[in-house]
């Protein structure tokens, strides 16, 4: 990949999370978004981007330094409370999974991989929302074996239980597919058996894998939109953004149609940006959104060097 497809992958996501911050929560259909707003739900300014963005940003200055994982855990502690990587120096709408596995590791002194909350209750998209960088980083890692290693490890940080782990899975080996040249339906084709195949020796993780079923379905991106759940429990989020990037011909598309679905918007807008840019990677988000996030010169200080980074890694 070329730095400027890493860079155009990573605001995207920052994008869709921006779009989508004043109505998070919001019901569907009782606004519709397509430009940067203030206000709403958080009483942000424009441009303003959540703990989505804000937990991704140390994940990619920590693959750049090439740290640990209690390195990273001390960047996420950072970020909650000591509002570092965030757009006005203040942290909004942390999740509760999230939020107790830093309290975890800062406050109860656990291990890195133990912090993740393992209860069935905890099975929000807190992993998923960060993980964009670790698929950029093991896109050219052949072996599925490793892939899915490092992401059990990095989603055990804040999430435990199989099912959340199994989204990640599936979340980091499409954005793997996509990034080799394959196009959405076909990673969506051969994905389940491959899983399948993978897990035979995780039988808690294949047992989860039935969850997410609806996502491999040949006629899944015909849904009608009022079947498409949008929350924050993990199986819903992941089948939402890749039901909005299978209804859209481009990122912002994408990102309104995701946007607009209501309830947990930002995640969702944010996923859905990132899956879309992997597949178009000559395509970019809207221009005049990325010139509206906020606090440009920290998003460009960790991003620009973790692309730097991994295209130049890339090539070698």
């Amino acid at each position: 990949m070329q730095k400027r497809q890493i860079e155009n992958i990573l605001y995207a996501g920052v994008v869709g999370d921006a779009l989508g911050v004043p109505v998070e929560f919001a019901k569907r259909d009782s606004y519709y978004i397509n430009s940067m707003t203030a206000g709403g739900t958080w009483e942000q300014p424009a441009g303003s981007w959540s703990d989505d963005t804000s937990f991704t940003l140390p994940l990619m200055e920590n693959l750049t330094a090439g740290g640990d994982y209690e390195q990273l855990m001390k960047k996420f502690e950072n970020y909650m409370f000591h509002n570092e990587y965030t757009p006005d120096n203040l942290a909004f709408g942390i999740g509760h999974s999230c939020a107790k596995a830093v309290r975890n590791w800062s406050v109860n002194h656990y291990s890195a991989l133990e912090c993740g909350d393992p209860s069935v209750y905890a099975n929000g998209n807190g992993a998923l929302m960060r993980l964009a960088p670790l698929a950029i980083h093991l896109a050219d890692e052949p072996d599925l074996q490793k892939r899915l290693q490092a992401t059990y490890e990095y989603t055990c940080l804040t999430h435990r239980h199989p099912r959340a782990i199994v989204g990640s899975y599936i979340y980091l080996e499409i954005l793997h597919g996509l990034l080799n040249g394959y196009a959405l339906r076909s990673v969506l084709d051969r994905l389940p058996d491959q899983l399948n195949q993978a897990l035979q020796n995780r039988p808690d993780e294949l047992a989860e894998l039935p969850k997410y079923d609806e996502v491999f379905q040949n006629n899944f991106g015909m849904t009608l939109r009022k079947e498409i759940k949008s929350t924050g429990y993990v199986v819903d989020s992941l089948l939402a953004s890749v039901w909005c990037v299978l209804n859209s011909t481009s990122i912002d598309n994408a990102i309104i149609l995701a946007v607009n679905l209501g309830d947990d918007t930002d995640t969702i807008a944010s996923l859905t940006a990132t899956i879309s840019s992997c597949e178009n990677l000559k395509d970019s988000v809207k221009a005049e959104w990325k010139n509206q996030l906020r606090n440009p010169e920290l998003l460009a200080s960790i991003i620009v060097p973790f692309a730097k980074k991994e295209a130049s890694r890339a090539l070698v």
